[in-house]
């Protein structure tokens, strides 16, 4: 049994709120739902080196057809649309959330994948089982056409490039639930960069600490300490959407963690 969801993300100081207008919204209508049994699984749910596959889910929904899904957004959006929350990566968002659209499995079901790892399954219209991967982007399954009220919000997702970053990326060095860190091209000067991504409300430290927050200290930081050496230079920081980037200097260098 698969369809279209509606997760809904929220943070520590919003869930509750999030929470109650859809349980005010969904049970009067027999709409079921599931949701996170408290704070500290939400807290752990959006650390650093949790599952970027997870991250953001306070709520999800399960309409019965493309109809209720409509009913749902713009319902539970009048009553709490644009409340923060981490960027749900595999999901659709529904104008400034924290509504999000996915469409796959309803039922717990698995399937062996061609590496022989047990991942989550959803059913192609012949009954053929295949992986039900939650990668970091939207996806439609073929068999399957994205209705058209959700496409202004598509194209809205499309939108939002990297296009316009004075930096190309290579390669990617480390990735986490907040965000990452990549090898790129600074397209001003040709030269290597290290380039970084901060994710908002997302890569939580136990203090509560957000990725975003954590990088602008970083910049905050190396700025103080321009000119010291071995200290990185600040190359730029840039927004895209709700995304944060900061580029600086390459230095080479051996990790503390390699043997001698």
């Amino acid at each position: 049994m698969a369809g279209w969801k509606v997760h809904a993300s929220g943070c520590q100081d919003n869930a509750e709120k999030i929470l109650d207008a859809i349980h005010n919204f969904c049970v009067p209508r027999g709409i079921p739902f599931k949701f996170l049994p408290g704070q500290h699984i939400l807290q752990l749910r959006n650390m650093k080196y949790a599952s970027r596959g997870a991250s953001g889910k306070l709520v999800t929904v399960y309409p019965a057809d493309e109809q209720e899904l409509r009913e749902v957004l713009e319902g539970v959006d009048a009553l709490v649309g644009g409340e923060p929350g981490p960027c749900i990566l595999s999901d659709l968002r529904w104008n400034q959330g924290p509504l999000y659209v996915r469409y796959g499995g309803f039922v717990e079901r698995h399937v062996v994948s061609e590496k022989g790892v047990l991942e989550p399954a959803i059913e192609w219209p012949d009954g053929t089982l295949v992986p039900d991967r939650h990668l970091p982007g939207f996806h439609v399954p073929e068999w399957v056409t994205l209705p058209e009220f959700l496409q202004p919000h598509a194209e809205a997702r499309r939108a939002e490039s990297l296009a316009d970053l004075p930096c190309a990326v290579r390669r990617p060095v480390h990735f986490s639930n907040g965000g990452g860190v990549y090898i790129a091209e600074d397209t001003r000067t040709g030269k290597e960069v290290i380039l970084e991504w901060a994710r908002p409300y997302a890569g939580l430290t136990a203090d509560g600490r957000d990725a975003v927050s954590r990088l602008q200290w970083e910049r905050d930081v190396l700025e103080r300490l321009a000119g010291a050496d071995a200290v990185p230079a600040v190359l730029g920081y840039f927004t895209v959407g709700d995304h944060h980037f900061l580029a600086q200097e390459l230095v080479e260098g051996r990790p503390l963690s390699t043997p001698r």
